[in-house]
């Protein structure tokens, strides 16, 4: 399983559950995803209105429904610039309610704390088991809450077993 740290730089509170059901990239990363590997979706303080503006927060755990070729249908995502279109499961997708707080996770030591999160997390990051474990322990009792009631990621769809192929233009 692939676990692929994100930053979603626009993202915003009051329409982020509803609005993206999809993640546009050109990045090779993305290409390689299986269903049931992981999207780790961390935004900035400022995209919050929390106090530290610089700060990365996780904001959501989304499971990969599929990988296609960006048929490039939306205006704000072209073909020419945005290769895949990672599909979200919806149903096993985890929107957390209180934003996690991963600075000291996700920032190296040689990162300035004056620093905004875009600035270094600009691209996806492959994330270790470590980093995970890391990751989920941040998380807690919101994410555990979620697992206990049935908003557990498995691998494929509504827990089917899916046929796993990497995308191939």
């Amino acid at each position: 399983m692939t676990d692929v740290l994100v930053y979603w730089k626009t993202y915003q509170p009051k329409t982020a559950r509803g609005a993206c059901l999809h993640w546009h990239s050109n990045h090779w990363v993305f290409g390689d995803l299986l269903p049931g590997d992981r999207l780790w979706v961390v935004t900035s303080g400022k995209s919050l209105g929390h106090e530290n503006a610089n700060a990365g927060y996780l904001v959501a755990l989304w499971p990969v429904a599929h990988v296609i070729q960006n048929p490039g249908d939306h205006p704000a995502y072209p073909a020419s610039k945005f290769q895949y279109r990672v599909l979200i499961n919806e149903v096993e997708a985890m929107h957390f309610d209180r934003p996690v707080c991963v600075d000291h996770l996700i920032r190296r030591d040689t990162y300035d704390q004056d620093m905004a999160v875009g600035r270094f997390l600009r691209g996806p990051r492959r994330l270790s088991e470590e980093k995970v474990r890391q990751l989920r322990s941040a998380a807690g009792a919101d994410m555990a809450y979620k697992w206990l009631t049935g908003n557990k990621p498995t691998t494929g769809i509504n827990g089917d077993t899916v046929e796993q192929k990497r995308y191939t233009p």
